[in-house]
């Protein structure tokens, strides 16, 4: 190279500059973060300070009312501190501390936050760990998810604490209460330290009866999204690797405030860190929205394979088709429908064999036009017939056929083995939301 060139120097310079001094070395993580959640492997973990409103902890302020209660002077910040106070001590003899929450938890109703509702309103995290004992988080998830939320929880005693079957059990709504649920009996929910340390040797245990060891092998591999979990330092190290094992860093920590040396430790093993849990959502949000809008753009030049909903249909229901997949997708799900999916120049009968053999669930839509055109050749009988042999190798409910009101579904052109299956009725296209739910709630049963 000419050193003399000032102009070639100047070149040079800028070009370096430009690749390798990144103005936002962020980007990347928050890239990871999107695609992580478009793909399904976010697991959020919300604690006890993304709950309520105006950054009130829950745990604190029960902690302060029964403190006032018993006119405690000592202003204790944990139940550990309230339990052991010599006044509390003295004027409570034979109440003990469980049964006080769970009889305040039996009249009270928290409001969830606002973030915790924008959240969980996403509706890509079906399966939420929760390390707080209060319900909120699933009152809020029970809003959202109705009838087919399930409630799952660890409450530290190997016959009856819950485990998923499979990683497929993770794309169900559930809510998991990490550290025990109120209501319970004495330590059967984390109240004091005590209650912390013994479940999470629990957790930390190689002995699989003490721990839900399915749930434990799928967490390991997922991207924890960690929100409001604002304990000591060496606690939370203690609770992040006892659900990570291997993995650390595939995570992120959304914090209102933590010791600085926790932050280290998280940044050291390459784990995403940001401070304010609002901010975050703000950003998952604003950044999921752009991201979809750009698969959507892209989806013609890329084949899309394991979906969860095939859509079939004719092209006389295309306003059906269309308003279905709008649906299905505004409610999270992944579903290849061939406006949408099917590439510019390649062989669409391949790319719809892979679709239909990877997707989760073939939903086929039925009206009076299948009968109308019994006599005529339309791909979306191919369709039918692959997706019978891919069911019958299932060997589980695979096929969920979507027919008009007023169609003869049992007596139509329609192969007997469709038949066999329930068929989920709509009245129009302005139907979709109710026939989505149906089938969403045919897919969780599963």
């Amino acid at each position: 190279m000419n050193d003399n060139n000032p102009q070639m120097m100047d070149a040079m310079s800028f070009n370096f500059n430009d690749i390798f001094l990144d103005t936002d070395k962020d980007e990347p993580l928050w890239d990871k973060l999107i695609q992580q959640i478009i793909d399904g492997n976010v697991i959020p973990v919300i604690g006890a300070d993304m709950l309520i409103d105006n950054n009130v902890n829950p745990h604190q302020l029960l902690v302060d009312g029964i403190a006032n209660m018993f006119r405690l002077t000592s202003h204790p910040h944990s139940f550990s501190e309230l339990i052991y106070d010599p006044d509390y001590t003295k004027s409570n003899k034979k109440v003990d501390i469980y049964y006080q929450v769970n009889k305040f938890f039996a009249a009270n109703r928290f409001p969830p936050s606002r973030r915790l509702q924008r959240l969980l309103n996403i509706r890509q995290f079906p399966f939420v760990i929760t390390t707080s004992f209060t319900p909120i988080v699933e009152q809020t998830m029970q809003t959202i998810w109705g009838d087919e939320l399930r409630v799952m929880r660890f409450n530290n005693n190997p016959s009856e604490n819950h485990d998923i079957k499979s990683g497929a059990d993770l794309r169900k709504p559930t809510v998991y209460y990490m550290f025990g649920k109120v209501g319970e009996g004495v330590q059967k929910y984390v109240l004091t330290d005590v209650d912390m340390l013994d479940f999470c040797s629990s957790w930390l245990s190689n002995d699989n009866r003490a721990r839900p060891k399915n749930l434990f092998s799928e967490l390991k591999d997922k991207y924890l999204l960690m929100l409001g979990n604002n304990y000591s330092d060496w606690l939370f190290r203690f609770i992040w690797y006892s659900m990570r094992k291997s993995n650390m860093g595939q995570g992120m920590l959304a914090y209102d405030h933590v010791d600085e040396s926790l932050i280290n430790f998280l940044e050291r093993t390459e784990t995403f860190t940001k401070q304010n849990p609002s901010d975050v959502i703000d950003q998952i949000i604003t950044r999921l929205g752009k991201k979809l809008q750009e698969n959507e753009q892209v989806k013609f030049d890329q084949p899309e394979e394991n979906m969860d909903v095939f859509i079939s249909y004719s092209r006389s229901d295309k306003e059906v088709a269309e308003a279905l997949y709008a649906a299905l997708t505004a409610q999270g799900k992944r579903v290849w429908f061939d406006k949408h999916n099917l590439t510019s120049g390649g062989n669409f009968m391949d790319e719809i064999r892979k679709a239909i053999r990877t997707a989760k669930y073939f939903v086929p839509i039925l009206s009076e036009n299948i009968s109308k055109e019994k006599d005529q050749s339309h791909v979306y009988r191919n369709e039918w017939d692959l997706a019978i042999e891919v069911a019958i190798s299932m060997g589980r409910t695979y096929i969920i056929p979507l027919a008009q009101k007023g169609f003869d579904f049992y007596r139509a052109a329609i192969p007997e083995k469709m038949q066999q299956h329930n068929a989920i009725f709509f009245d129009s296209s302005e139907s979709m939301e109710e026939a989505a739910e149906h089938i969403i709630h045919t897919m969780n049963k599963d």
